[in-house]
C-alpha cells in the first residue's frame, strides 16, 4: 500500500500524479503565473517546488486539457541545486573577467535547461519540424557563432526534432564544460580563457524570442524562467540575475525565482538595487500561511482528502482521520463551562466566552503540571496538527506519513480508517523534538566556528535565541497573565548587524517567521517575528487559540543571544503569578 502522506520531490513526480495531488494556491500567489518578474520566497517544504513543478507544461496540458500551443503560458524549468555552478572553482575565480565567466556559466546553464524542458514535447515539435530546423540553422547557429564558437561541423541536417534537440544540447555542453575545465585550471595555472561568451540580452533572450514563434508553443503569451533554489547561486551570479531583473523583459521573458529565504544580494553587477515593485514582484510564503490561517487550513483539507480519495479509495473527512484525544477534550471543554460561569458579566456580553477560549489550555496544562506525573498536552487532531505544521506544507506531510506507517506496523492493518490519537501525539512530539535538536547538528557544521575573540558561534546564537524564546511562552502560557498564547515578539525598533544577523538565520531555518504589526501607538509598524509553531511541543505549548504578542526593545531580545538566563529574568519580571484574569476583546492583540 502506498503511504497517502509520502513527500516527493517534485523532480520525481508524473504530471498525472501532480494533477491529482496538486491543490491550487494560486489564489494566495496570484503574481507567480502572470507576467512579469517574481521571487517566490519560503523555507524548505513550503511548496515552492511543486507549485513550478504544476506550472511545467505537462502538468498544464492535463489541468486545461489543451495542446501544447493552447496554454495560457509556457513554462521552462532551471533548478540550481545540486549543480556545477555554485563549485568552489568559479566561486574562486579573481579576475577582471569573472563577471563575464559567472554570466557565460549562469546563461549557458540556464539555456541548457530551457532546451531540455522541450525534449518532453518532441511529438508536438515534429509537427512543425521544418521550422525548427529552420530555427536551429539560422538562429540558433547564428547566435553560438557570433559568440565565438566553431560551428563548421554543425551545420548540418536532421530527420527529426529529437535528433535536432540533442545536437543542441550537446553544442551547449561542451561549452559548459570546456569553460569549467578552464576555470578549474585557472586555479593552477595563469592562462587566459578563448571560449564562447554567452549573456542573458545577447544570447537568452533573443533565442527565447524567436523560439516563442514557432507554433507549436503559445503565441502571444507569457514565457516563463522557473529558477528554483537561487539561493544556491553564489553572490556573484546572484547580481547577475539580479540585473536581468532589472532589464524588465518580463513582458516577453519573466523571471521566476524562487530562494530558501537565502538569496544573498539584490544589488545588480553596477551595484545598484533592484525595488519591488518596480522592477519585480515578490511572494514569502510563510508570511501569507502564517497570517492566514483560514486559507492555510482549507488547503491542507484539500490535501488531505484528495490524498486519501487517490491512495485509499476512500472520502474521509481529515477531522476523522485524525481524531482529537477525546479525553483530553472533554476535560479542556469542563474547563472552558467552569470559565464561562465565573467570568460572566451582564455588562461585557462576550467575555465568558472569551475567557473560555483563550485560558482552557492554560488551566489545563497547570492541573496536568501540579500532579506531577508527566502528563502534557496531547497534541493530536487534524487542527493541532496543522497549526504544528506552522504554514510549512512538508511539516504536515512527514510527520503525518510517519503515523500511518506506524500504524500499519504497530496493528499490522491495511485497511485504515483513521490515525489513533496516541500515535498522532507520539510521532508529533518526536518530529518537533527533532526539528530543533537533529536539525541543530547541521547548523553547527555551517555556523558553528567562532569568529575573532568571540566566545559563542553563530549556531550557538541561535539556539540561545530560539530555547529563550521557548521558555518566555512557556511562562507566559502557564501564568495569569489577559493574554497567555503566545507566539511572538514585536520588536520596539530596530535590531543591530549582530541580532538582525540571527533573527535572519532563524528565519531561513524556518524557526521564525517574519512579518510586521502595528506599534502600540497606531502610528507605524514594527517587525514581528513568530515562534514556529512546529515547537510547540517541545516547548509545552498551545498551537491554537488566541494569539498575543511580546513587545520589547531590541536590546532586551538581544540578551538572550549570549545571556540567555538573564533576557528570561528579564521578560518574566513582568509576568505575575497572581494576577487576576483580565477580559480582552476579540481586537485588542491587534493594537
Amino acid at each position: 500500500m502506498k503511504n497517502p502522506f509520502e513527500v516527493s520531490t517534485p523532480e520525481g513526480i508524473s504530471a498525472e500524479d501532480v494533477h491529482e495531488l496538486f491543490v491550487d494556491v494560486f489564489t494566495d500567489f496570484y503574481q507567480v503565473p502572470k507576467f512579469g518578474h517574481t521571487f517566490l520566497n519560503g523555507p524548505r517544504g513550503s511548496g515552492k517546488s511543486m507549485m513550478f513543478r504544476f506550472m511545467m507544461p505537462d502538468c498544464q496540458k492535463i489541468k486545461n486539457k489543451c495542446k501544447l500551443s493552447d496554454l495560457d503560458y509556457f513554462s521552462l524549468y532551471a533548478p540550481i541545486k545540486l549543480t556545477e555552478l555554485n563549485n568552489h572553482e568559479i566561486g574562486a575565480l579573481n579576475t577582471n573577467s569573472a563577471v563575464f565567466i559567472n554570466e557565460h556559466l549562469l546563461t549557458n546553464f540556464i539555456t541548457i535547461k530551457c532546451f531540455k524542458s522541450l525534449q518532453e514535447f518532441e511529438s508536438e515539435i515534429d509537427q512543425y519540424f521544418d521550422l525548427f530546423n529552420e530555427f536551429y540553422k539560422s538562429i540558433f547557429l547564428w547566435y553560438i557563432d557570433i559568440s565565438g564558437f566553431d560551428i563548421s561541423q554543425y551545420n548540418t541536417n536532421f530527420k527529426n526534432s529529437k535528433d535536432c534537440l540533442n545536437c543542441i544540447i550537446r553544442i551547449l555542453e561542451k561549452i559548459y564544460r570546456d569553460c569549467l575545465i578552464y576555470c578549474k585550471r585557472s586555479l593552477f595555472v595563469d592562462i587566459s580563457y578563448y571560449g564562447p561568451l554567452f549573456s542573458y540580452l545577447d544570447f537568452l533572450y533573443p533565442i527565447l524570442l524567436e523560439l516563442k514563434k514557432l507554433p507549436f508553443l503559445p503565441q502571444n503569451k507569457p514565457l516563463f524562467i522557473l529558477i528554483d533554489d537561487a539561493g544556491y547561486l553564489n553572490e556573484m551570479q546572484t547580481q547577475i540575475l539580479n540585473t536581468w531583473v532589472s532589464y524588465r523583459t518580463s513582458h516577453e521573458v519573466s523571471l521566476k525565482i524562487s530562494t530558501q529565504l537565502d538569496y544573498k544580494s539584490f544589488k545588480t553587477t553596477t551595484n545598484k538595487t533592484i525595488d519591488s515593485p518596480h522592477d519585480y514582484s515578490q511572494v514569502n510564503i510563510a508570511t501569507i500561511y502564517t497570517t492566514s490561517q483560514n486559507n492555510y487550513y482549507k488547503r491542507i483539507n484539500d490535501i488531505v482528502k484528495k490524498r486519501l480519495k487517490t491512495y485509499l479509495k476512500k472520502e474521509i473527512d481529515p477531522f476523522a482521520f485524525f481524531p482529537n484525544d477525546e479525553k483530553q477534550l472533554n476535560e479542556i471543554n469542563e474547563i472552558k463551562n467552569k470559565l464561562r460561569v465565573e467570568n460572566y458579566s451582564a455588562s461585557k456580553k462576550y467575555a465568558a466566552g472569551d475567557a473560555a477560549r483563550r485560558y482552557a489550555s492554560s488551566e489545563y496544562m497547570k492541573i496536568l503540571k501540579s500532579k506531577r506525573s508527566g502528563s502534557t498536552l496531547s497534541y493530536a487532531g487534524f487542527d493541532n496538527l496543522v497549526d504544528i505544521s506552522s504554514g510549512i506544507i512538508r511539516h504536515f506531510l512527514e510527520p503525518a506519513s510517519i503515523m500511518f506507517s506506524e500504524v500499519i506496523a504497530r496493528y499490522s492493518v491495511l485497511d485504515i480508517e483513521f490515525i489513533p490519537d496516541s500515535i498522532q501525539d507520539d510521532v508529533i512530539q518526536n518530529y518537533s523534538r527533532k526539528f530543533l535538536e537533529d536539525e541543530f547538528a547541521k547548523i553547527h557544521e555551517l555556523h558553528g566556528k567562532k569568529s575573532g575573540g568571540e566566545v559563542l558561534s553563530k549556531a550557538d546564537k541561535l539556539y540561545n535565541l530560539i530555547t529563550s524564546l521557548g521558555e518566555i511562552f512557556h511562562k507566559i502560557f502557564i501564568s495569569n497573565k489577559a493574554e497567555r498564547v503566545v507566539f511572538s515578539v514585536a520588536l520596539n525598533d530596530s535590531p543591530d548587524i549582530e541580532l538582525k544577523e540571527i533573527l535572519d538565520l532563524a528565519e531561513h531555518y524556518g524557526y521564525i517567521h517574519k512579518s510586521t504589526i502595528g506599534n502600540k501607538n497606531g502610528t507605524g509598524r514594527v517587525r514581528l517575528y513568530i515562534l514556529s509553531r512546529t515547537l510547540a511541543p517541545y516547548f509545552k505549548l498551545d498551537p491554537t487559540g488566541f494569539k498575543g504578542y511580546q513587545f520589547m526593545n531590541s536590546s532586551v531580545l538581544k540578551l538572550s543571544l549570549t545571556n540567555p538566563k538573564k533576557f528570561i529574568k528579564e521578560i518574566t519580571q513582568d509576568i505575575s503569578g497572581d494576577r487576576d484574569i483580565i477580559q480582552l476583546n476579540f481586537f485588542e492583540n491587534e493594537n
